[in-house]
């Protein structure tokens, strides 16, 4: 007989494996459904030759708190330091963001902007570097900020050559979009970023991501086609297998934990308020090549360049502090949007090794292997007056019973910024259902 006790969490990347982490530690029985092969959707992992590589999420923050208790609670997988890095050209030279020496390279890359820029931009720091949580979307900073401020987008509040210099470096990198296509009142989720200081594991997320098929019920190659409503409850849903037949997974409610627009996808025919909501959420593919050289292409100085508004290469970085000789290319910004979709993988690494040889010395001869991935609808850029979104989407949501929303539009794109969101819709979901087991390895209230 199908079970009825469990809560169906649809989608198997950072905010489903949150969702179902949150709901076991409140003593709650989840499935997972992932649409594609593998789990971790933007952390996906690639073979390149006999080694696994990430796509993304492989810079793990210190102070990724709820993030670092899932990779715990699923055995040891041991992290090395990574840091931050991160170099541009200016003016014919190259100045570096380097986190070890964070206030005195900031400074570097910041001179000769505008003292109305670094003054604006040092308050928006400090107040992140003061209060943690102000780095989180739906804080109450992030909502003041985006009362006084989202009738126009970053571009108009800052100087071009400001944009260019310091928030397009961020906004491209994390959310795909240009300075004109982002509002101060998500700027702070940037910020924080910056802020932080970076470890990776050491051999990559594919253990991580083994182990966790090992600890929960995922269903790989099942693609969620539709929602299940009986008597006003959302009480399941229905899926197609890779085999192509149909099936229904019953349950007594579903987490959507997929990015907004295959969230809204299945609300339409249900809650149509709910879906268009979601549609609003703006998303920018993104393009990863990973390459393998024979000899390192980096430097311990300088372990990654981004590029400027005229490039479709957004930024090249060495995959890691002991892979220089491994590059990770990044197509995203509008430049890209178009050239990354039409142009074959080796043609794109050509064009982005033509583009990185500008500044650092690289010749097509050395390269060994590659893998491409293309991610679209990739990144996440939010909505302006981003508060008042969560605020309607929560609303629509609750229209039904047995159904939650989460994800990477709530309250940011990065993976910790994910984990709090699931773990405040899994505690949401504790109270609405009046379901208050004892958290069987949390004995505090989560994050909200």
């Amino acid at each position: 007989m199908p079970r009825i006790d469990r809560w169906i969490v649809v989608g198997g990347g950072a905010s489903g494996l949150a969702s179902a982490f949150f709901l076991k530690q409140l003593g709650i029985d989840a499935v997972i459904v992932e649409r594609d092969g593998s789990i971790g959707g933007r952390m996906g992992t690639v073979r390149l030759g006999d080694r696994s590589f990430d796509c993304g999420g492989k810079n793990i923050g210190r102070q990724y708190t709820l993030f670092r208790q899932f990779a715990a609670s699923l055995g040891t997988h041991p992290l090395e330091p990574f840091g931050l890095n991160s170099s541009q050209a200016v003016n014919g030279s190259i100045r570096t963001f380097d986190g070890g020496a964070r206030w005195r390279t900031m400074a570097g890359l910041a001179r000769g902007l505008s003292a109305r820029d670094l003054i604006a931009f040092g308050e928006l720091l400090c107040r992140v570097k003061c209060n943690e949580a102000s780095g989180y979307l739906g804080s109450p900073h992030a909502r003041t900020l985006a009362d006084r401020y989202d009738a126009f987008p970053v571009s108009r509040y800052f100087s071009r050559a400001f944009c260019q210099r310091v928030i397009r470096p961020m906004t491209v990198r994390m959310n795909g979009a240009e300075p004109d296509e982002i509002y101060m009142g998500t700027l702070s989720s940037n910020v924080r970023m910056l802020l932080d200081t970076y470890d990776q594991f050491t051999h990559g997320l594919a253990p991580l991501f083994g182990a966790c098929l090992d600890h929960y019920d995922v269903r790989l190659n099942t693609a969620t086609e539709a929602l299940i409503v009986e008597h006003g409850r959302i009480t399941g849903v229905q899926v197609r297998n890779a085999d192509g037949t149909t099936a229904e997974l019953r349950g007594r409610g579903v987490v959507l934990a997929t990015p907004a627009h295959a969230a809204a996808a299945l609300a339409a025919p249900i809650l149509p308020g709910l879906a268009g909501q979601l549609r609003s959420v703006a998303y920018y593919p993104v393009t990863l090549v990973l390459a393998e050289y024979d000899r390192p292409i980096f430097s311990s100085r300088v372990r990654a360049l981004v590029f400027d508004s005229r490039e479709a290469l957004s930024n090249a970085g060495a995959y890691g502090v002991n892979d220089l000789n491994v590059v990770r290319y990044t197509f995203s910004g509008r430049a890209a949007r178009d050239i990354a979709d039409a142009t074959d993988a080796e043609a794109l690494l050509a064009r982005a090794e033509a583009t990185l040889s500008k500044h650092v010395a690289i010749d097509r001869r050395w390269r060994r292997r590659f893998v491409a991935r293309r991610f679209s609808p990739g990144l996440c850029a939010y909505t302006p007056y981003h508060g008042m979104f969560v605020d309607a989407v929560t609303r629509a949501a609750q229209r039904l019973h047995g159904l939650y929303v989460t994800g990477d539009y709530l309250q940011g794109a990065s993976i910790e910024a994910c984990f709090r969101s699931a773990a405040a819709c899994a505690q949401q979901l504790a109270d609405r259902e009046h379901l208050h087991s004892t958290p069987a390895a949390c004995g505090r209230r989560m994050v909200a």
